[in-house]
């Protein structure tokens, strides 16, 4: 009881102290911290391999992801090689069946994950840090010698082809694509898979795709877990340092396109009874120095319930369920999307109303609150996504890929919270061009298209993709 006594003493004038706490005030957020991210160890071996090692002890686990420079932009006419070719990567190796290959990951309680993205190519694994040899072992048997079985091909190609099918049926997934097509023209990063394009992959392609750009020069290895950084590396130069370089095929790409009028671009969908509208232009790219800052003005123009977005159309107008905006950033160029589904008798208010707070948020500054909403949104949530050890490496590999600063990440929550209202707006009519737009919109053309058309030309077309109807040059602005 003493003890207890002595502490209540001890906490009342703590409180007598610096003041009594007025709990009905939510307390200020402190400065974001000078380093949000973590320190690092970097090697590259002689073949070429750049390896980072983050050491973590949050937890007893580790996790080691491949990145590769090259992407889906590398298909040339084969496009959907890339997704196939990592999809298999774990389907059959040369001593280790699919199931084989399923049973033991399943066995260590790990994941085994690859993708391809427009960049870059990746494959992860992750488990205990008990089991990193036997991880290491799966993770090199997969990358080295994947055997691409022509069943499992055959299995995949047939799945890809049934989603193409199923997307004519769904228009978030149409209008990204023609969105792309329109944006980036003839450059790689507008093009997608077809029946046609799946179907002409052979196993020969997807070998030769893994044999040409499968290189230790052109990757990086990141490690990030509860491990140190003089014990795992010997064991990365063990597994990885028999891996010979090489020299992929040349790239060449065009120019992406400059909009110099708004158009708009109509997929029919007869019998819809909403309207999905994109409104999107050419973005910037991944190492402009810009994003940051740039993040505060796109999450207050479109970043979810408090979006300016969000906040016009749903709680507003009552137009739809949601809206938003994203910059998506590649190496030659992103692109800007606002977007919102529709009901069909509002189709041309709404996408009005897009446009006018692409306007707003350039002609005016944000408020003092709004933008401090924001910042702190935008830190906070990036703070928090530092517990995930694969997003830490994907990070740190990052950089390197797209040549960004070192202290990039250390320093983003901090550039974050320093936005000021005219710094906002500088970056606003800087970077979001409210003409030259290009308006992408799925529905049922005959409601629509009349709607559309007073506000730039429409030109329409079928569900996969192909113009049926040009547009009315006489069309009113």
């Amino acid at each position: 009881m003493k003890l207890v006594a002595s502490s209540l003493l001890t906490l009342a004038l703590a409180c007598t102290a610096f003041g009594e706490i007025d709990r009905s005030k939510r307390p200020e957020p402190g400065p974001a911290p000078e380093a949000g991210f973590p320190a690092y160890v970097e090697k590259t071996l002689p073949n070429g391999l750049k390896v980072f090692v983050v050491e973590s002890k949050r937890a007893p686990l580790v996790t080691l992801r491949l990145m590769f420079k090259s992407g889906a932009v590398n298909d040339g006419e084969k496009t959907g090689l890339s997704g196939l070719m990592t999809t298999l990567l774990d389907r059959g190796t040369k001593k280790r069946t699919a199931e084989q290959f399923a049973k033991e990951v399943d066995f260590l309680g790990a994941r085994f994950g690859a993708a391809a993205d427009e960049d870059a190519t990746s494959v992860n694994i992750g488990g205990l840090v008990k089991h990193l040899p036997k991880l290491i072992d799966l993770f090199t048997d997969a990358i080295f010698e994947p055997a691409f079985p022509e069943a499992e091909l055959a299995k995949e190609k047939k799945k890809a082809i049934s989603g193409l099918a199923a997307e004519k049926q769904r228009p978030a997934a149409l209008a990204p694509k023609l969105r792309d097509r329109l944006i980036y023209g003839a450059h790689p990063y507008g093009a997608f898979a077809t029946e046609a394009t799946i179907s002409g992959i052979t196993r020969d392609d997807v070998a030769k795709r893994h044999a040409d750009y499968f290189l230790p020069n052109r990757a990086t290895l990141a490690v990030v877990g509860d491990i140190r950084a003089v014990e795992i590396l010997p064991l990365i130069e063990k597994a990885f340092g028999h891996w010979k370089p090489g020299t992929p095929p040349p790239l060449s790409t065009p120019a992406i396109p400059a909009a110099e009028k708004t158009t708009i671009h109509l997929i029919d969908r007869p019998g819809s009874v909403q309207t999905t509208l994109m409104v999107a232009a050419p973005g910037l790219p991944r190492n402009n120095p810009d994003i940051p800052e740039l993040s505060v003005v796109m999450s207050t123009l479109g970043g979810g319930f408090s979006g300016r977005l969000f906040q016009n159309l749903r709680e507003k107008n009552g137009f739809t369920y949601g809206a938003g905006a994203r910059l998506a950033t590649l190496q030659g160029g992103g692109v800007f999307t606002a977007s919102s589904d529709v009901r069909n008798e509002v189709t041309e208010p709404a996408a009005r109303e897009i446009l006018n707070e692409v306007r707003r948020i350039r002609d005016a500054a944000i408020g003092d609150a709004e933008l401090k909403m924001q910042r702190d949104y935008l830190a906070g949530n990036y703070l928090l996504s530092l517990e995930s050890p694969t997003t830490t490496a994907a990070r740190v590999q990052e950089m390197e890929f797209y040549g960004l600063p070192g202290d990039y990440y250390k320093s983003f929550a901090k550039r974050v919270t320093s936005v000021s209202p005219a710094r906002a707006q500088e970056l606003a009519k800087k970077y979001l061009r409210d003409e030259g737009l290009t308006i992408v919109a799925v529905g049922e053309a005959k409601q629509v298209k009349p709607m559309l058309e007073k506000i730039a030309p429409v030109t329409v077309y079928d569900t996969d993709l192909k113009p049926v109807e040009p547009a009315k040059p006489e069309a009113a602005k």
